[in-house]
């Protein structure tokens, strides 16, 4: 079916019940970012394929709602759907829930999936729509038309070893209780699907790139439960937990001698909220903060997944180096780079799967901040820009890396502009900051270079990271949106400013740094970062004349501490090219 007719099948069952209007979200019954093709209803329906947005459907409009990393793609996308783009926060554009409120009729439907609605969502939407008497319906409309729609995933959970958990499931369990003790918590919902996971020292298949299953967990004094498809934990152990099946976790909760059941309402959905009314701030999750924060034991297992996947970038860069682009046939493309990536991170050990699709963007294909190439993608030629944004899974941690290479020939707008993006990293990887700080406060420290030349990118600077777990996660970020969360010693996020180019190209650099206690004094506790990253920044897309000393110094050092660390695992050839690009300048 192509998008017009899959919109008019839908207005058709829309019509049939009454809804003046459906809403389709992009997230599973778990708001999980990424999610198995069986909750890919918001593509299905749309051609959008970014990984956020929604769908609002009329009796006479369709529109998509998605953030300013997908802009140029999702106008590609939607070209010829009759779906109009809605670009989220940018002047004189209504959110979705304004566009409800001035659209639908008093007294009208709204109809949605309840499993892909969450609380926090659906209370937004009521606020704007309560005075209009609008009622609900929770049918999954999508899913009554999707002929062909992929199953629930099957797969079987695997352990996550206590040589990189750390702490037993039951030790972990302890620590939830505790905080559960201490704010009065009678009993936890805990419906995201990496707390689960963290939780129960489990791992799994169900969605591409995140290691987890679908389940729910619920936590009180004496008890626990999981909500789970039985056979996908047969071969895991979870004493101390009381199994029922996925599907049965609503009717539990009507009959549950337990009323103030507590959750998340950024991850649990409406038709689990609806029977309780307590919540816990989102920043505040109790499973959410405890895994952001990683200990000691999880550090040094990071640490070396680092190493591992510095490893890897140095042996697909020296590849790339030397396989001809231009020349070679068959042609360098887009697709082959992220192939070469994969087979490179097979060989390293406890390596599961990539952390995420690779972003391989040559030329303007960069400018779109979350692009995948379809296929082989584009040729690389001997000029321009190629951005490169990657990561790995591996038992002992999730990584993410991006790297922006010149092929040949750049404009000198290009140089300055990869040096303001560069600048930008530095002065946020040298940060020194007060306990209580939060990433929003130092937000502007990596977009300062670019702002004094009148540029900015559409996307936070740093997201958390999992381990061996989600590649963007929470409570944590650095953004120019207010984020109440403090930064803490153990949390890891992404330093990854960018400058686009549309229609040219896209220029990113991104390493991970971790939050760490530089010193005590009578002024107070001093915070820092380290960098975990091991991998060349290119210098000869630097600008040289437009850096500091201090920038140089810093540079320098981050060189030399790359090549140190990962020469010893390198053949002779890669260990010459990783010297030659560490070169001090």
């Amino acid at each position: 079916m192509k998008t017009t007719e899959k919109i008019a099948a839908l207005r058709a069952a829309m019509a049939e019940r009454g809804i003046h209007g459906y809403l389709i979200m992009s997230g599973d019954a778990h708001a999980t970012e990424y999610v198995a093709d069986f909750w890919r209803g918001r593509e299905w329906i749309s051609g959008f394929t970014g990984s956020c947005g929604l769908v609002v459907v009329t009796p006479t409009e369709a529109g998509l709602w998605t953030d300013g990393r997908y802009f140029i793609q999702a106008e590609k996308e939607l070209a010829g759907s009759g779906i109009k783009l809605f670009k989220m926060e940018e002047p004189g554009v209504p959110t979705y829930q304004k566009y409800l409120q001035d659209n639908l009729p008093d007294g009208g439907k709204l109809g949605f999936d309840g499993r892909t609605v969450t609380a926090t969502s659906f209370k937004s939407i009521k606020k704007f729509l309560d005075s209009k008497n609008i009622t609900y319906e929770y049918d999954d409309l999508v899913g009554m038309i999707w002929q062909d729609r992929p199953p629930l995933p099957t797969g079987k959970a695997f352990s996550h070893p206590i040589e990189f958990a750390g702490k037993t499931s039951a030790e972990k369990l302890a620590e939830v209780r505790a905080k559960m003790k201490e704010q009065k918590i009678p009993a936890y919902l805990v419906t995201a699907l990496d707390s689960i996971a963290w939780l129960l020292n489990i791992r799994g298949d169900d969605i591409k790139s995140l290691p987890v299953i679908y389940a729910y967990a619920l936590i009180t004094e004496s008890e626990a439960f999981v909500f789970v498809n039985g056979a996908k934990v047969t071969d895991v152990d979870l004493r101390g937990f009381t199994l029922y099946d996925y599907d049965a976790l609503p009717m539990f909760l009507k009959t549950f001698d337990i009323k103030n059941i507590y959750y998340n309402p950024n991850t649990t959905n409406v038709l689990l909220s609806a029977e309780n009314q307590n919540t816990v701030k989102p920043e505040a999750d109790i499973i959410t903060l405890l895994k952001a924060v990683k200990t000691p034991h999880e550090l040094k297992n990071i640490r070396n997944a680092y190493i591992k996947d510095g490893v890897v970038m140095v042996k697909m860069l020296h590849w790339l180096e030397n396989a001809g682009v231009g020349t070679a046939s068959p042609p360098i493309t887009e697709g082959m780079i992220a192939d070469v990536l994969q087979k490179f991170r097979r060989e390293q050990k406890h390596y599961l799967c990539d952390s995420f699709n690779t972003i391989s963007a040559y030329g303007a294909n960069a400018a779109l901040s979350h692009y995948n190439c379809d296929g082989a993608g584009e040729e690389l030629r001997p000029e321009g820009f190629y951005l490169i944004d990657t990561g790995g899974q591996y038992l002992d941690g999730t990584t993410d890396t991006t790297r922006t290479i010149p092929l040949g020939k750049i404009t000198d707008e290009m140089k300055r502009n990869y040096t303001l993006v560069l600048k930008g990293n530095i002065a946020l990887s040298r940060a020194v900051f007060l306990k209580g700080t939060t990433g929003s406060a130092l937000d502007i420290l990596a977009r300062m270079p670019l702002m004094e030349s009148g540029k900015n990118y559409r996307h936070g600077t740093g997201h958390g990271l999992g381990y061996c777990l989600g590649v963007h996660e929470g409570p944590h970020n650095i953004a120019n949106k207010y984020n109440p969360v403090e930064l803490a010693p153990g949390m890891i996020i992404s330093n990854e400013p960018a400058a686009y180019k549309e229609g040219h190209y896209g220029i990113r650099i991104e390493n991970i740094i971790a939050v760490k206690e530089k010193e005590k004094t009578a002024d107070g506790v001093f915070l820092e970062f380290e960098t975990l990253t091991h991998c060349p920044i290119n210098k000869e897309a630097i600008a040289t004349e437009l850096l500091t000393q201090i920038e140089r110094d810093w540079l320098n050092a981050y060189h030399k501490r790359t090549y140190e660390t990962l020469s010893p695992h390198l053949t002779n050839a890669e260990n010459d090219w990783l010297k030659k690009a560490t070169e001090v300048i």
